[in-house]
């Protein structure tokens, strides 16, 4: 993953990753111009929806974005997905296998 810029406001996101609606990482703090190395996996059957989040202490969490990974593209090598919301900007790459 590499963090292009942060929420609205200054300093980092306080990040985490849901795939499906189940936390398989964070809350961590990342900042613009970091390239945290997210080394997780999980099994899903056809598709598996991945979603950033940032972790809010005022109010609601604020959802980044969101994609799917398909059981199709096993095989293919890496992909990439460019996210966005509430000010941030990601690009997050993966592997199907």
């Amino acid at each position: 993953m590499h963090c292009i810029e942060t929420t609205s406001g200054s300093g980092a996101d306080d990040l985490y990753i849901n795939i499906d609606g189940v936390r398989i990482f964070g809350v961590q703090q990342i900042d613009s111009g970091e390239d945290p190395d997210i080394d997780v996996s999980r099994d899903f059957t056809t598709k598996a929806k991945v979603s950033l989040w940032e972790y809010d202490h005022v109010s609601g969490d604020d959802l980044i974005g969101s994609f799917y990974a398909h059981s199709s593209q096993a095989g293919e090598g890496q992909h990439a997905e460019a996210l966005s919301g509430d000010g941030s900007r990601y690009d997050v790459f993966y592997t199907v296998v």
